[in-house]
């Protein structure tokens, strides 16, 4: 095995059926998008190279740019919600509390159900009339807090960062869960013999030995949340006024709505120089070491 491992042209030939495969549907895609971004087009009449006339637009469209700001509130809302949530539930179930399998389950179970179906379902329980949102309110006699949640533009954002929540939580639960399991019961062992608590076992065993995964699920959840258009379109449309528009609707508002996809290509290249970016910052910020039992 070590011999067939060795040879460089054996793993050219498994490697390169899935290179192919990458570059056709990845990297082929993403030099076509932007050229496109460096033309008028509608893909039906002749293009008209513009340069980078598009991408000078998007400086002055204040629908853009309150799209990038909605993302930039996802991202935070995200983090704040998704981490620590995930973390604390995560330690919870990893000490075995009773029904932890049942639990597991039950906060995994929302990041399976599809984004539209989830958009769906909280559209009816955030309805200003019959929904459950406000009539908890009301039994609880806070009509004065009860809102048109997605129909008005201070609430909506608000309302769509705990959809998020609700649903990618559990997933980002799980994947730091399977962090914990990885580490040896023997430093835990150790630690109790010690008289260390549950909270010191935490700080300096469970949280230092998961970084690494950490540091992972801390792009996923940034670039997830910069690339959310199937939650957000199912439930607003991007509105009331643009004020929950993103920028992955505004992409698809622009292209498919408008018929400008130069200019939805540009919009396209800068989520992906966006989502690049936020990996670089994140490696650069969270510094690992490799880990050895």
């Amino acid at each position: 095995m070590n011999r067939v491992l060795s040879n460089k042209k054996i793993i050219a030939i498994f490697i390169l059926p899935t290179l192919i495969l990458y570059t056709i549907f990845v990297l082929i895609p993403i030099g076509y998008n932007v050229y496109l971004s460096l033309y008028q087009t509608d893909l039906i009449s002749k293009n008209r190279f513009i340069g980078f006339r598009n991408y000078t637009n998007l400086i002055s469209d204040k629908i853009f740019l309150q799209s990038l700001k909605n993302n930039g509130l996802l991202v935070l809302g995200s983090l704040i919600a998704h981490l620590p949530l995930a973390l604390f539930f995560g330690n919870m179930i990893f000490k075995k509390i009773q029904g932890s399998h049942f639990f597991q389950s039950v906060f995994f179970l929302p990041s399976v159900i599809c984004g539209a179906g989830v958009g769906m379902l909280f559209n009816m329980v955030y309805n200003s009339e019959f929904g459950i949102v406000n009539a908890l309110l009301k039994a609880a006699h806070l009509e004065n807090w009860q809102h048109a949640w997605l129909s008005e533009e201070s609430t909506v954002m608000i309302a769509l960062i705990v959809v998020v929540m609700w649903k990618y939580v559990g997933y980002h639960m799980v994947i730091q869960l399977a962090a914990m399991k990885s580490i040896p019961t023997s430093l835990y062992e150790a630690a109790e013999i010690d008289g260390a608590t549950s909270f010191q076992q935490f700080t300096k065993i469970t949280f230092p030995l998961i970084k690494h995964v950490i540091k992972i699920d801390t792009v996923l959840i940034i670039t997830g949340s910069l690339k959310y258009f199937d939650l957000i379109w199912s439930m607003t449309k991007g509105g009331p006024n643009h004020a929950s528009e993103v920028l992955a609707t505004y992409m698809y508002y622009q292209g498919f709505r408008t018929m400008k996809f130069g200019y939805a290509s540009a919009i396209g290249v800068v989520l992906l120089v966006l989502c690049v970016l936020v990996i670089w910052i994140v490696n650069h910020i969270i510094k690992t070491e490799k880990i050895s039992y």
